[in-house]
């Protein structure tokens, strides 16, 4: 018995049970040896009995008599779908080698799933309802400090109201008699004015303490639900700019929040990074800035932020570097004589960048430029890249940057470029110019992305582009053997790997790439296009929501691997050895690539790929 209580320990849902319950399983299991090419359940025949816990050997999930739609090995379990349902399998299971099995009966089964919620999640009968309560355990697991605590939990009074026709004499006593840094302004919607607004809007400005409100305040006041997460109003106001968040109820202004508040909860807080990119006065300090932005990103993983949530963070971060330096190349060589667009592509475009990578970039400029103002937009580009480079970015490999003269045109070209690349479409073409469809732009006063918008947004009426673009995201299919087990690679003296960038997450991101283009979504975020097809109807429900949890499980994994490379003096690569993954570890893998090939499957069939010429 405890040979077998070790065994179920090792394997989740049990290793998440008392000691005391696994021990009492393992008294009870029955024990069943099967030769290979053995029935064990089938598929519309008589319902399950027992869960089924494979112990040695392999068993084959079948539909029909011959199509493998799964094989399973040691610590993996069947029959739960027919038990939850007590229905007849919708799967044929037959040993595929020889095999023992522990048979959990079904009434401790469902005794189980009754007392222990971990238990009946784990055994969901849906891929989605498994691969989203794997992202709900990771973070159940981790410090609660930003992602268990509501916002009204950090109010520390009501808050403090005045009018918008009062005098911002009024409202610095009133600041100073309360002891508070901001006041409501009492209109609808609400206003807000802060101490800042005094200083800077007002003392700065030299207007006269008789001045009203209404003249300097911020109106109407960002706010936000006085149940969201703290770490929901760390991203705010991280991303506008702010130091006072008010918390509404319904329409009632209930709190305000301060940075500080969210600061007290979290030391290495990303709060910080803002103050930290203001003092800079050197390169040294911009790249001690990119180091404070790595470690950011360690603190929100061991506090159990989703990596799409980290992705924005650094985003913010990352924006604030790069117009900082593009305003220092400007103060060195004078302001730009037309209007121009800085834009940035792939992982950062699509608010995914995580841990420092290659630069991806490039410059738009005013049709109305003359040569001299294009040798200004040259040196502008050198300066930039360059001092990125000196703040931890390397070069890109394949020179997609600003100081290539092919990304730094006017804008006509770069109209030209797009509907050059929707209207003739070059399939090879296309997988080297796809990361262009994900770009952002984070300065300039050259409206680029609006314009270029515009053009994007009615690629999906260009069958023959999307049609290729099809094709060329399925160029990479996923890694899964003809038993659906994970196809792993060699790579010289290692074995065993699996590379989750190129055979993971990529694969989700060309596919939400063809979603969102498909559903004439703006959107560049891999999850908010998932999402906008979603609502579009171009994607169901139920594979958008797979390929948005399995995006995030592969991005999770990936970014703990490297952060552990890094913390070993290693450069961070994107390649696990899969046999090295916990069983639970293991299974979220497999099952999230099963999401992605089935969603492949049906892209392959409804594009009809392979009959392209």
């Amino acid at each position: 018995m405890d040979e077998i209580a070790r065994f179920l320990r090792s394997y989740p849902p049990f290793d998440r049970l008392p000691d005391q319950v696994v021990s009492q399983i393992a008294g009870e299991l029955q024990i069943e040896f099967v030769r290979s090419g053995q029935t064990i359940l089938t598929r519309g025949g008589k319902p399950s009995e027992f869960l089924y816990i494979v112990c040695k050997g392999s068993v084959d999930l079948l539909r029909g008599e011959d199509q493998v739609v799964d094989t399973l090995g040691p610590g993996e379990a069947f029959g739960h779908p027919s038990l939850i349902r007590g229905q007849p399998p919708l799967v044929t299971v037959r040993a595929h080698t020889d095999t023992l099995l522990y048979l959990l009966p079904g009434a401790i089964f469902h005794r189980l799933r009754a007392e222990y919620p971990q238990f009946a999640a784990f055994f969901a009968a849906s891929v989605i309802e498994r691969l989203g309560y794997a992202l709900q355990s990771r973070q159940a697991e981790s410090n609660p400090a930003l992602f268990q605590t509501r916002l009204r939990d950090l109010v520390a009074r009501p808050p403090v109201s005045i009018s918008a026709d009062a005098t911002v004499g009024d409202a610095a006593r009133l600041m100073r008699a309360e002891r508070i840094s901001s006041l409501i302004v009492d209109q609808v919607p609400p206003g807000i004015i802060t101490d800042r607004d005094l200083r800077n809007r007002v003392l700065a400005e030299g207007l006269p303490d008789t001045t009203p409100v209404r003249q300097v305040m911020s109106a109407p006041a960002t706010t936000i639900s006085a149940d969201a997460l703290a770490f929901e109003g760390l991203l705010l106001m991280l991303e506008r700019g702010i130091h006072h968040l008010p918390l509404v109820d319904g329409d009632r202004v209930v709190g305000v929040i301060t940075h500080t508040d969210i600061l007290r909860r979290q030391s290495n807080s990303p709060l910080f990074l803002p103050r930290l990119l203001q003092r800079a006065t050197s390169l040294a300090d911009l790249r001690r800035y990119t180091d404070q932005v790595a470690e950011a990103v360690g603190t929100l993983m061991a506090a159990g932020a989703r990596v799409s949530d980290i992705g924005r963070v650094v985003a913010v971060a990352h924006d604030a570097l790069l117009q900082r330096l593009l305003r220092d190349a400007e103060a060195q060589l004078g302001p730009p004589p037309v209007p121009y667009a800085w834009l940035v592509l792939g992982s950062e475009g699509r608010y995914e960048q995580t841990l420092r990578t290659d630069q991806d970039n490039a410059l738009v400029y005013d049709d109305s430029a003359s040569s001299e103002d294009v040798s200004y937009f040259e040196k502008l580009a050198e300066l930039v890249v360059g001092w990125l480079v000196e703040c931890g970015f390397p070069r890109c490999p394949g020179n997609i940057m600003a100081t290539n003269p092919e990304w730094r045109q006017p804008l006509s070209v770069w109209q030209h470029y797009f509907r050059r690349w929707i209207e003739i479409p070059d399939e090879e073409a296309l997988l080297r110019i796809a990361i262009f469809f994900d770009y952002r732009q984070v300065y300039g006063q050259l409206p680029a992305e609006l314009v270029l918008r515009t053009i994007t947004q009615h690629a999906a009426e260009h069958r023959i582009f999307i049609a290729r673009l099809a094709r060329a995201a399925l160029r990479q299919p996923a890694p899964l053997t003809f038993f659906r087990q994970v196809a792993l690679e060699r790579r010289g003296e290692q074995r065993d790997l699996l590379d989750l960038k190129l055979r993971g997450t990529a694969m989700v991101v060309d596919l939400a790439r063809l979603f969102a283009l498909e559903a004439h979504s703006n959107e560049t975020n891999t999850i908010a296009r998932l999402r906008a097809a979603k609502a579009a109807g171009v994607l169901s429900h139920e594979d958008a929501d797979n390929l948005i949890s399995a995006f995030e499980l592969l991005s999770s994994l990936r970014l703990h691997h490297q952060q552990k490379q890094i913390a070993l003096g290693l450069p961070p690569d994107n390649l696990i050895n899969f046999h090295q993954l916990g069983p639970r570890e293991r299974r979220e893998v497999k099952e999230s690539l099963q999401a992605i090939a089935s969603v492949q499957r049906g892209v392959a069939l409804m594009f009809q790929t392979d009959r392209l010429a």
